[in-house]
């Protein structure tokens, strides 16, 4: 069910998202988790990229290292993320072997990576915090992905990965904020626009 939170700030926001996900059981999050594994597995945007830009999720998001091996063994060069001050987003391929076990933040380290420019990527998998019927998108609060995507190649398609309980009426929108075109839920794929 979409609850309305109008005229509630992103903060706010974002602390009812931290509590709807809590509320989820692990069993409950690691089979959302693989019903969105599967729906992108099969979309032609996964299918046709060579170059996929990802995130490792945290534990309070849709998990991504399926994704990440399944990537892999289909010779897919899989991108990282890593925040850089002055640069925004910037993104590096990494092996499996360099990632942590755990659903912690992580960056890929510059020493044991090599980064490619944003341009390469032809598939975005966007984390965030809630999404709305029109594509808008919350995350944390940096900014970083709205800055990458406002960049990103024409070509290159964008998907948010998001548990169904994270969706409100509508997300708070500033003229920076970049809408998501789809997003994939444990309900399936949904398209915007």
């Amino acid at each position: 069910m979409v609850i309305s939170m109008l005229g509630i700030t992103k903060g706010a926001i974002r602390e009812e998202m931290r509590a709807r996900v809590a509320r989820l059981s692990e069993e409950e999050r690691r089979a959302a988790s693989q019903t969105m594994e599967m729906a992108l597995l099969e979309r032609p945007e996964w299918k046709q990229a060579p170059v996929v830009g990802l995130y490792l999720s945290l534990t309070d998001e849709p998990q991504t290292r399926g994704l990440l091996q399944m990537g892999l063994d289909a010779g897919k060069k899989v991108l990282f993320p890593k925040i850089d001050i002055r640069e925004g987003l910037t993104w590096w391929e990494v092996s499996s072997r360099q990632l942590p076990e755990t659903g912690t933040l992580w960056e890929p380290s510059p020493d044991l990576s090599v980064r490619k420019p944003l341009e390469e990527i032809q598939l975005f998998v966007v984390p965030g915090r809630a999404f709305d019927s029109r594509g808008g998108r919350l995350g944390r609060g940096g900014g970083h992905y709205d800055r990458a995507l406002s960049r990103r190649g024409r070509a290159s398609s964008v998907v948010g990965l998001f548990f169904a309980e994270q969706e409100v009426e509508e997300v708070p929108r500033q003229p920076h904020d970049i809408p998501l075109p789809a997003v994939i839920t444990q309900r399936g794929w949904r398209k915007f626009g």
